[in-house]
């Protein structure tokens, strides 16, 4: 008799388990999470900032080289093109802000503070600098989507759109830097010149 009270018991208990654990996936989710938390956009808004700096810098290092005193046309391309690439990563944090429903409301860009370089090897070491300070700061907007906005699809985007490229970019410079480092002399700098001039052709 005991035994088959226990057993009532058991199989009543399990029920009522049963019924919590489908009750609880059946719950809707307490927030939306399809918009962007607030304080995820007001990071990504600082991030938005720091791509369009980091263009501005370039734009500053393709002019320098691109004057006729100069006449680094290799150089100037190059850091034309990486220009362009960090205002394209400015535009791609703007277009999904919009496509999670948030919005972006104002800029604050600083200028840039250098408007002269010594030699192509200084404004290569710089460049590797500036990528190592934006890469640094996705990854604060990436742990912030993580431990904050609890937002994994902010993180995936980060990761697949920015992480890998900055890895390369950081790459290029450093290796770039080895090399013009190794040759030491004006006429070194005019052959990695023409070099790059092919190369972005």
């Amino acid at each position: 008799m005991m035994e088959r009270v226990f057993l009532l018991v058991v199989l009543a208990l399990g029920s009522t388990v049963v019924g919590v654990q489908y009750d609880n996936d059946m719950k809707e989710p307490k927030t939306d999470r399809y918009s962007l938390d607030d304080r995820c956009i007001n990071a990504i808004q600082h991030q938005i900032n720091e791509e369009m700096h980091a263009s501005l810098i370039y734009m500053n290092m393709a002019a320098h080289f691109g004057r006729n005193s100069v006449g680094r046309k290799g150089f100037a391309k190059f850091f034309k093109h990486s220009s362009d690439e960090e205002r394209e990563h400015a535009q791609k944090l703007i277009d999904y802000v919009n496509k999670r429903s948030g919005k972006v409301i104002a800029f604050d860009i600083k200028m840039p503070g250098k408007d002269e370089w010594k030699d192509g090897l200084e404004a290569l070491e710089d460049a590797m600098n500036l990528e190592r300070h934006v890469n640094n700061k996705l990854h604060h907007l990436h742990h912030m989507a993580d431990k904050i906005c609890s937002d994994p699809h902010l993180m995936d985007y980060i990761e697949g759109e920015f992480l890998t490229e900055q890895v390369e970019s950081i790459n290029e410079f450093k290796t770039y830097i080895s090399q013009l480092g190794a040759m030491n002399n004006g006429m070194g700098e005019y052959l990695f010149d023409h070099q790059l001039l092919e190369k972005s052709s």
